[in-house]
């Protein structure tokens, strides 16, 4: 019932031309993939109100405004965590797999988990990003790398030539308190840039 009323809430959300969204580590029905699951997450029925569930895959969006395609990539994996949904061994072969799979034309980069030393500090200040997500993400630089899963490290970073952006809306306690933050892309000259213009 919880996907059900999370989709329906997605869908008739208004004011966005492209809705995108990922499953993360609570997400088992969307690991699972029971029969049921195909009823709401489905492309045909998510298009309709241009919602789109990204699992290992990309999205491409072209506007006029650009010269060029804006590539969105989203993948739900992240290193073991208490043995939830969508995770896999730190440092192993399957999660290198997941990573190495991502474009490198990727744009914008969307996970459940961080890159390891990028706001993926937990409150007893470990650092639990993955370690082979940030050597991927440093192999091809996408232009904003946004994910959530580390609650309290919540916030944008830049580094590099990447937006990093944790986007967490739950705080440790998952009190859904956190603001959503806004990212805006210009072409300057022919390159992209990202820039964070507030919570709201």
């Amino acid at each position: 019932h919880e996907i059900k009323e999370f989709v329906e809430w997605f869908q008739n959300l208004e004011g966005f031309d492209t809705k995108i969204f990922i499953a993360g580590n609570h997400d088992f029905g969307f690991q699972t993939k029971p029969p049921w699951l195909s009823h709401f997450v489905n492309p045909e029925n998510l298009s309709q109100s241009n919602c789109y569930y990204l699992e290992d895959e990309e999205f491409v969006i072209e506007s006029s405004e650009f010269s060029k395609p804006i590539k969105f990539y989203g993948s739900p994996w992240q290193p073991w965590f208490y043995d939830w949904a969508f995770n896999l061994p730190r440092n192993g072969e399957e999660i290198e797999k997941k990573w190495k799979a991502i474009p490198d034309d990727t744009t914008v980069l969307i996970t459940h988990g961080p890159a390891h030393g990028v706001l993926d500090y937990t409150p007893t200040n470990q650092r639990v990003g993955c370690e082979i997500l940030r050597f991927r993400v440093e192999q091809f630089k996408p232009l904003i790398h946004v994910f959530g899963h580390i609650h309290g490290a919540y916030g944008s970073q830049p580094l590099g030539d990447t937006l990093f952006v944790n986007a967490s809306t739950c705080t440790e306690k998952y009190y859904p308190i956190n603001k959503p933050i806004v990212v805006d892309i210009n072409e300057v000259y022919g390159d992209l840039v990202a820039t964070v213009i507030d919570t709201v």
